[in-house]
């Protein structure tokens, strides 16, 4: 194999995932934290999907975070980040498709928005600071043109490389079946059989 030391190497991919996963996590606990002020009531964040978004940066990190109500989105790129509530509503519709050949984000998530209609969108304001309480800052209500924008991918994209478990696509169909909204799923077979495998491989 070229030289290659194949059990230096058997070794050390597991490892480069654990790391990439590890800071994905991490991320996951920060974004929820920049999403927490959009949260209602006593409404609350629960499991998320993460991925990178090659389109941006290989830096952009974007989360895709679920309540009961809504779904949160959270970019953030190396200027810049953005934090959105989008109620399952205001969705057009959602595609998840499973890529077999990827052992590392394997899904690919695209999220479309209705420009007009029922659910009001908001976000977290430009330049705010986080580290507030919730209920310090008032999120803004996105309309318009700047909603125009974001439905259009605009603001930050909506379509990227995630990694979406059994636990969060059930949530999420669950959601939206409730809100009258379409998901469509491709490849929750191939997932399966990959989930089997990588159990398989754990236990031998």
């Amino acid at each position: 194999m070229y030289g290659v030391d194949v059990s230096a190497y058997a070794l050390f991919v597991p490892l480069f995932h654990t790391f990439k996963q590890t800071v994905l996590d991490l991320g996951r606990g920060e974004a929820k934290a920049k999403a927490r002020p959009l949260t209602i009531g006593d409404e609350t964040i629960d499991r998320s999907a993460a991925g990178l978004d090659r389109r941006v940066s290989e830096r952009a990190v974007q989360f895709w975070l679920l309540s009961d109500r809504a779904l949160f989105l959270v970019v953030g790129t190396d200027s810049d980040d953005h934090a959105y509530r989008i109620p399952f509503e205001a969705i057009d519709e959602i595609t998840l498709e499973y890529d077999e050949a990827a052992d590392f984000l394997p899904w690919h998530m695209r999220v479309a928005l209705r420009v007009d209609g029922p659910g009001s969108i908001t976000r977290v304001p430009p330049g705010a600071p986080v580290e507030l309480p919730v209920g310090a800052i008032a999120p803004e209500v996105v309309i318009g043109v700047d909603r125009d924008r974001l439905a259009q991918g605009g603001v930050m994209p909506l379509s990227g490389f995630v990694a979406a478990g059994r636990r969060f696509r059930g949530a999420l169909e669950r959601r939206m079946e409730l809100a009258g909204r379409p998901l469509m799923v491709k490849g929750a077979e191939a997932a399966e059989r990959a989930r089997f495998k990588r159990q398989d491989r754990k236990a031998g």
